[in-house]
């Protein structure tokens, strides 16, 4: 759509656009407003024994639809090039939209083209505000509908940090080993969070079922991903609070099973005396 003719005199039907593409048309030409060039040394002609040439002033007179070609030295009407196949001629025939209208010796055509309340010419800029309207009409049921998706998205995850908050804490394993949706026990993190819905209704209608395929922040990935956060979040606290003071570290540790290995680490600071303890697989 950046690249349609400004010139009303060089653009193409607007029957030439695919059908489906000329309301997008419609739409770019109207919010990009008519073409008046105001400052654009309009050439004279010679009517009779009299040298006469458009008037810029005709802009401030007719400034929602009246354009100016250049390269025709003509002048055309927007609303008709954009609707004119709808509503059959207008007043003037062809003159505002296909040829272009360039007898400024009878400059009063220009209201004539207007004509009265139902005339050919106010049909087509009836339907040029229907066509904005509905534009904005959809795009305030688009900007309604995401900020509605933003504010339950943000519930789901801020009950899902609520969640993960408190595992951490506590110091409680998060995955299940049978975590489907048909197992009597899915896991402390799912199992969690579904206590939660099952007692806060805010959670309840934007949680699992009620929540999108892709964001019901239920998957091991999301669960990691805000560990990793809490874990960053933390020891940035951690690095605040200490400062420039001297501060130990001791880390101390012991085999839980075969495979896993606890870490603590100690850390010793003044005026700080925190221990921050770490698991994982080592």
């Amino acid at each position: 759509m950046e690249d349609l003719p400004t010139d009303p005199g060089l653009r193409p039907r607007i029957t030439n656009y695919s059908p489906n593409d000329q309301d997008q048309v419609r739409r770019a030409y109207l919010l990009a407003g008519p073409c008046q060039p105001r400052d654009h040394a309009f050439p004279q002609k010679i009517f009779g024994n009299k040298l006469r040439r458009f008037n810029k002033d005709w802009f401030g007179l007719y400034s929602s639809w009246l354009e100016y070609s250049v390269s025709k030295d003509s002048a055309y009407c927007l609303c008709c090039y954009l609707f004119k196949p709808d509503i059959g001629d207008q007043a003037g025939g062809d003159s505002f939209v296909g040829e272009g209208f360039s007898n400024w010796k009878k400059n009063d055509r220009l209201q004539s083209h207007v004509g009265g309340s139902n005339s050919a010419h106010n049909q087509a800029v009836a339907k040029c505000q229907d066509l904005l309207k509905q534009k904005q009409h959809i795009q305030t049921v688009f900007e309604k509908q995401a900020k509605h998706d933003e504010d339950d998205y943000l519930i789901r995850l801020n009950a899902a940090i609520d969640c993960i908050r408190f595992l951490l804490r506590q110091g409680i394993a998060f995955r299940g080993h049978d975590e489907s949706e048909n197992s009597s026990n899915r896991g402390n993190y799912l199992e969690l969070l579904k206590f939660l819905a099952d007692h806060n209704d805010e959670v309840k209608a934007v949680a699992f079922g009620n929540a999108p395929q892709n964001v019901k922040l239920t998957s091991p990935d999301v669960q990691q991903d805000i560990v990793t956060a809490a874990a960053s979040e933390t020891l940035k606290v951690i690095v605040e609070e200490i400062g420039d003071a001297l501060f130990s570290i001791l880390v101390d540790e012991a085999r839980e099973t075969l495979q896993h290995m606890r870490c603590n680490v100690p850390i010793r600071a003044r005026p700080l005396d925190c221990v921050f303890e770490s698991r994982g697989l080592w």
